[in-house]
């Protein structure tokens, strides 16, 4: 009877121990992914920053200058664009849509931009145009 009893107590303890963690590995997957989140937010910010300040930097050289940049866009991408002097990044998260804006000193002609739909690394193409054009720095998907 004595060695039922153990077993019986050990199943219990083990149990209880079992229900007092599950709480604690519900909460830890939450944070993982808003963590998940998170970081894409910050590659999305990562990378409208790095192509306007490389759009200024081609449009201060004027000319024929041209740079071709290796992005890296997160998951949970929509779209990306560039209108007027913005890079706009929207990004899907649990919240909504989030819109990623940075600005650059010179207008921006999109090509090709919106085939970028979902995470990887892409080649864009930022070229400097004629002086006469209105548009004065081109973003073009490679």
């Amino acid at each position: 009877m004595g060695r039922g009893q153990i077993s019986t107590e050990l199943l219990v303890l083990i149990g209880l121990m079992m229900l007092l963690l599950l709480p604690l590995l519900l909460y830890a997957y939450g944070k993982s992914n808003a963590a998940k989140e998170d970081i894409a937010v910050q590659k999305a910010e990562f990378a409208a920053q790095r192509l306007s300040s490389i759009a200024d930097s081609v449009g201060y050289l004027g000319g024929a200058a041209a740079v071709v940049e290796e992005v890296e866009m997160p998951p949970n991408i929509r779209s990306i664009n560039a209108s007027g002097h913005d890079v706009v990044i929207e990004i899907d998260s649990s919240t909504g849509k989030k819109q990623i804006v940075k600005s650059s000193a010179f207008t921006l002609q999109p090509s090709g931009l919106e085939g970028i739909t979902k995470a990887g690394t892409y080649f864009i193409q930022i070229s400097a145009l004629p002086a006469g054009s209105p548009a004065q720095v081109r973003m073009e998907l490679k």
